[in-house]
């Protein structure tokens, strides 16, 4: 196997697994040890991993990737995971859905839903709800706020305002990265009060961050996770990560992307 393809076959490893280590690279790979330390150091020179105790995990980015760009990354787990924020729905509620990809994939979800009150800060979601034919039941609320436009949603001081002046049945949060000692983060300070005040407003809060999310940090941290009612993530997370969030005393939800 020539190096570029075994690097290009150990970053698809960690798409799936998010930690992998020098042992089992070797003797997946078939080479020594020494060889894939080699490999270890060139792609984290490049910026593509972390080196770890034994072998490496992959950098996330927190900020840089636009909209499209993230919403083409891991969309059955997305999916799967949306499914199941779904499931705390029922018709007549009112909910918040925060700004986010993973948000975005719940819209399918809501089309079966009667007589909601949906309130989002994402220009993208509220878009797709403005469809008088597939949510003509919906009453659609879109917050303002000063406009990201890489990521097509609002935050701020107008965007808290609004907030702060409902109540709702459910919110739904994204995040950038989740770690049991921090929390949940955002990429940026700027995001923290909208996500404050959405969990505030709630009377149930549910965390959606899918498995590439975990075991990183970034910048703000906007919530404790003892704070959520449940956590839902896909079965990418490693075992032991799901262990230890689930023996710190946290809800997690884990679920199976469908193929």
């Amino acid at each position: 196997m020539l190096v570029g393809t075994r690097r290009h076959e150990i970053m698809k490893l960690l798409d799936r697994k998010q930690q992998v280590t020098i042992t089992e690279l070797a003797e997946r790979f078939n080479v020594s040890q020494m060889t894939i330390r080699r490999d270890l150091d060139q792609m984290e020179s490049e910026g593509k991993i972390q080196r770890s105790h034994g072998g490496a995990v992959k950098i996330k980015r927190y900020m840089g990737a636009n909209y499209e760009q993230r919403s083409g990354e891991s969309p059955l787990e997305k999916a799967a995971i949306a499914k199941e924020a779904a499931s705390h729905i029922q018709d007549g509620m009112s909910i918040i859905l925060d700004a986010g990809t993973t948000t975005a994939a719940m819209v399918h979800e809501l089309e079966r839903f009667r007589n909601l009150k949906v309130i989002t800060r994402d220009l993208h979601i509220a878009l797709l709800l403005s469809n008088e034919e597939r949510f003509g039941s919906l009453d659609v609320y879109c917050t303002g706020g000063r406009v990201s436009k890489w990521a097509y949603s609002m935050d701020g001081i107008y965007t808290e305002r609004m907030v702060d002046s409902v109540t709702v049945d459910i919110a739904f949060l994204t995040c950038e990265a989740v770690s049991c000692e921090k929390g949940a983060m955002a990429w940026s300070p700027v995001l923290v009060g909208a996500r404050q005040s959405s969990m505030k407003a709630a009377n149930t809060r549910i965390l959606l961050a899918d498995a590439t999310k975990f075991s990183y940090t970034s910048f703000a941290i906007f919530s404790d996770l003892g704070a959520f009612d449940e956590i839902i993530t896909d079965d990418r997370l490693d075992e032991r990560e799901v262990g230890v969030v689930r023996d710190s005393g946290y809800a997690l939800r884990v679920v199976s992307a469908e193929t």
